[in-house]
C-alpha cells in the first residue's frame, strides 16, 4: 500500500503547479475558483490513482455549491461587464410640450376603442388578439415632455400600472427632420420600481431614413428596409454608459418616466416626439408596424368593421405626435390634431348723429357699406330717438355711411349743406377704419332750405 502514496502525492502536487501557472499568464484575468470543486478535483484525482481503492480515509462529504455551473473548460468564461454611472437623471420640471391620447378604458367592457385609424400610423390597440382582453398597461392617456439640461423627460400617462413580469416595452419615438420618419426610439421595459434604472433600456437609430417604408405614416405593405437598424445603446453599454433610464413616477404607479440625455439624439432645435406602449410586437426593426401586415391581417379594434376583432396587429397603443422647438401647422407628417383657429369677432365700430338744426331725426335709416362712397349692402340700422346711430363688430377697412333721405319726414323741406367742417355736406361718408378702432361723430346734418 505504501507505494501508492508517492504517485498520490505527486499528482496532488502537479495539479497545484497547473493552477499556479494558470494564474501566472499575464494580461489573463482568471476566473475564482470554487473551493469546494478544487477538493472535489483532488479527491477524484487520488481515487483515480489508486484505481479506487478503499485505503486511507474515506473521502470528505462536498457540500453542493451555491456558484453558477462552471463552462465546460471548451467555452470561455465572459466576466459580465460592470456599468459605473456617473450621472443619474432627476425628477422631470415644467412640461415644455405634451399631446393627449384617447382611452380605451370606457370602451374596456365591450371590448372595443374607437379611436384606431391603422391607414396613418394611430393605433389604438391596447386589447388581446381575438378574444378583445383589456390591456389597461398599455392603454396610453397622455404624454409629457420636460427639460432639464442635460435631460429630457417623458412621461407616459397609462389607465393601469404595468403588472410584473409583463413582456411590454414603454418607448419615445423622435423625429428630428419632421419628416415622418421616426430618427430615434428609446425604448425600456417595464419598470417594476421609482428607481431610475438603465436594465431593459435601449436606444435605436435609424441610419438610413427608411422607417416608414416608402410613405412615412402611410400603411404600404409589403414592408421594405430596415428599421431601426443600429442600436446605439444598450443597457448601459454604449459611447455613454448614462445615456438612457427608466422607472415608475413616484407620484403614480400607472405612470412611466423616461429620461434621455439631448445629445443621444444630436441636440435638434426642432422635432417632434410620440409615445409608445407595446406588448404584442415589440419589434423595432418593423417600425412602421403598420407596413408589415395588410388592414385584413392586423384586424380592427373597432366593434362594427368587417375587419374586428383584432388579428396579428394587437397589445400595442401609440400617441399621434408633438413639436419641441416649433410651433406646428398642422401639416407634419404624425402631428396630432390641430382644431382651426377661430376667427376673432372684430371690435371696431363708427357712430353718429343726423341731425337738424332744431335736434334729431327719429325714424331714419343708416346704411353701411363695404369700400368708398358710393357703396351700400353690408349692414343697415335705425337712428334712435335722439338721432344716434351705431354699427358694431366692424374688421379693419373702408366702409360707406349713408344716410336714406328718403327715410327722413318731413324731406320737402329739409336739404344737406356744409354747416360744420366735421359733418358731411352729403348724405354719404367714407370712413377708413383699423383694427379694433372705434370712430364716434361720424355726423350729418340737415338744415332747413325752405324758410
Amino acid at each position: 500500500m505504501r507505494t501508492h502514496r508517492p504517485s498520490r502525492l505527486f499528482l496532488f502536487v502537479t495539479l497545484l503547479a497547473l493552477a499556479g501557472l494558470a494564474c501566472s499568464f499575464q494580461g489573463q484575468a482568471a476566473p475564482t475558483a470554487d473551493p469546494n470543486l478544487i477538493a472535489l478535483a483532488v479527491q477524484q484525482t487520488l481515487a483515480a490513482s489508486t484505481g479506487g481503492g478503499t485505503s486511507g480515509p474515506p473521502p470528505a462529504t462536498v457540500p453542493p455549491s451555491t456558484e453558477p455551473p462552471v463552462a465546460p473548460t471548451d467555452t470561455p468564461l465572459i466576466p459580465t461587464p460592470t456599468v459605473t454611472h456617473l450621472t443619474f437623471p432627476a425628477n422631470p420640471g415644467g412640461v415644455a410640450s405634451f399631446m393627449t391620447d384617447r382611452s380605451s378604458a370606457a370602451l374596456a367592457a365591450e371590448r372595443r376603442s374607437i379611436a384606431d385609424n391603422f391607414d396613418i400610423n394611430l393605433l389604438e390597440r391596447p386589447f388581446t388578439s381575438q378574444v378583445m382582453d383589456y390591456r389597461g398597461y398599455l392603454d396610453l392617456n397622455r404624454g409629457e415632455l420636460s427639460i432639464g439640461a442635460p435631460w429630457i423627460y417623458v412621461t407616459l400617462f397609462l389607465e393601469q400600472a404595468p403588472p410584473p413580469g409583463t413582456p411590454a416595452f414603454y418607448g419615445v419615438e423622435v423625429d428630428i427632420d419632421v419628416d415622418g420618419r421616426g430618427d430615434y426610439l428609446i425604448t425600456g421595459a417595464a419598470p417594476g420600481s421609482t428607481d431610475w434604472t438603465t436594465n431593459g433600456v435601449r436606444v435605436l437609430r435609424d441610419t438610413n431614413n427608411d422607417v416608414g417604408g416608402a410613405h412615412p405614416m402611410a400603411a404600404d405593405p409589403p414592408a421594405s428596409g430596415t428599421g431601426y437598424d443600429e442600436l446605439i445603446f444598450d443597457q448601459g453599454q454604449g459611447a455613454d454608459p448614462d445615456a438612457a433610464w427608466i422607472r415608475l413616477s413616484p407620484a403614480s404607479s400607472t405612470q412611466v418616466q423616461i429620461a434621455f440625455k439631448y445629445s443621444v439624439i444630436g441636440s435638434p432645435n426642432e422635432w417632434t416626439w410620440g409615445v409608445w406602449a407595446d406588448e404584442g410586437v415589440n419589434k423595432p426593426e418593423w417600425f412602421d408596424y403598420n407596413d408589415h401586415v395588410t388592414a385584413a391581417e392586423a384586424g380592427s379594434p373597432t366593434s362594427g368593421s368587417s375587419l374586428y376583432p383584432l388579428k396579428a396587429l394587437a397589445a400595442v397603443d401609440n400617441s399621434c405626435r408633438w413639436a419641441v422647438g416649433f410651433t406646428p401647422d398642422g401639416d407634419e407628417p404624425g402631428i396630432c390634431y390641430i382644431p382651426p383657429t377661430p376667427t376673432p369677432t372684430p371690435t371696431g365700430s363708427i357712430e353718429g348723429r343726423v341731425t337738424n338744426l332744431g335736434g334729431g331725426f327719429t325714424g331714419g335709416t343708416v346704411q353701411l357699406g363695404l369700400g368708398p362712397c358710393p357703396s351700400s349692402g353690408l349692414s343697415s340700422t335705425s337712428i334712435n330717438s335722439s338721432g344716434y346711430y351705431k354699427f358694431s363688430n366692424l374688421g379693419p377697412g373702408t366702409y360707406c355711411v349713408t344716410v336714406t333721405t328718403s327715410s327722413l319726414s318731413p324731406t320737402s323741406s329739409y336739404g344737406w349743406a356744409p354747416v360744420d367742417p366735421n359733418i358731411s355736406p352729403n348724405p354719404y361718408r367714407t370712413v377708413p377704419l383699423a383694427l379694433d378702432e372705434h370712430r364716434t361723430n361720424v355726423d350729418f346734418r340737415y338744415v332747413d332750405i325752405i324758410g
